[in-house]
């Protein structure tokens, strides 16, 4: 089978196509024919070599989610079509979905609905698994509630535009770009802030009434997340899911203190497989019924997957980038 090796971790990375032996299932595992996986951001990080040689070390395929069919396997029958979820292993400590099979825990498979094909599906599992459990588990939403979300346009902003929407929260979008805000409009936002065009607190007052927010995700990180914390309403929360804008952030301790406001953190990868169950369901469940659907920017060869992370580094791309296997 062919598999994108990394061979050496850095920027820039060593990575190539090459032949592999396909693996073999165990016990409680299925053997999946892959059709599609994402180059995401997590990737990139990984294959830069920020994680560091005691969690990730090559050779390595990379890989946390994807799609395809099942070809063997004890609970689902052959031929099913499923999206995959690496967890914190496929990808980073074990060889993930950037090979055409892939051997994997069967309760990390979540059946495709039909109206998802397989790029799509490939962008199902850790956007909106980071999206929905951020939403329910960390900040406890409730309909109604207004939810700021950076970076809108991208995977993972777009994963949390539609879960917010879908619970019933109104998500207001952050994009960089007119033509970005269009994007957002149609993902299903309840309002739209291009950032391009003013102040950010004037224009999230705005669309608040005067009140600020009352949650924020953001997969950017960097500065951006000091002023996404002004602009919450007093005992707003933060909820920090990546930082493709930077590892560091200024934040005003008033804000904190007077404000009464929260920060904190949120992994997918932190939890059990078992805890990601009923999270795994709903998201299907809200998939099947229409109410989630990822969209895709790229949809980038198996030979030209190079294109794929040039594409990702632009922060030009509007929605995942997926590459075909």
């Amino acid at each position: 089978m062919k598999a994108i090796v990394t061979r050496r971790f850095g920027s820039p990375a060593q990575m190539g196509v090459e032949e592999r032996p396909t693996p073999v299932r165990k016990p409680g595992q299925a053997l999946v024919r892959m059709r599609a996986a994402t180059i995401s951001p997590y990737t990139a990080t990984v294959r830069s070599g920020a994680f560091g040689p005691e969690y990730a070390t090559v050779p390595l395929v990379l890989g946390s989610e994807g799609a395809g069919v099942v070809e063997e396997g004890e609970r689902f029958a052959p031929g099913t079509r499923v999206a995959v979820y690496g967890g914190g292993e496929l990808g980073t400590t074990a060889d993930g979905m950037f090979q055409q099979w892939v051997a994997v825990d069967e309760d990390r498979l979540l059946v495709l609905p039909d109206t998802l094909d397989f790029a799509e599906g490939s962008a199902l599992t850790v956007n909106y698994l980071t999206a929905y459990l951020a939403l329910t588990d960390i900040a406890h939403v409730t309909p109604d509630r207004t939810v700021l979300v950076s970076g809108a346009s991208g995977s993972v902003g777009h994963a949390s535009i539609q879960t917010a929407s879908a619970l019933g929260a109104r998500p207001i979008a952050l994009v960089s770009s007119p033509e970005k805000a269009r994007w957002a409009e149609q993902a299903g936002a309840w309002a739209v802030i291009d950032r391009s065009a003013g102040n950010l607190g004037d224009a999230v007052a705005n669309v608040t009434d005067g009140q600020g927010a009352d949650l924020a995700l953001d997969p950017v990180g960097g500065p951006l997340l000091g002023t996404l914390l002004h602009v919450l309403r007093r005992g707003g929360t933060l909820v920090s899911l990546g930082f493709v804008g930077g590892m560091r952030a200024e934040v005003d301790v008033m804000d904190l203190i007077g404000g009464e406001k929260y920060v904190t953190g949120y992994s997918l990868f932190s939890h059990s497989t078992e805890a990601i169950a009923p999270a795994l369901r709903g998201i299907g469940e809200l998939a099947a019924a229409g109410r989630l659907r990822p969209v895709i920017d790229s949809r980038i060869p198996l030979n030209d997957f190079e294109n794929g992370y040039t594409r990702l580094a632009s922060r030009q791309a509007v929605g995942s980038v997926v590459v075909e296997l």
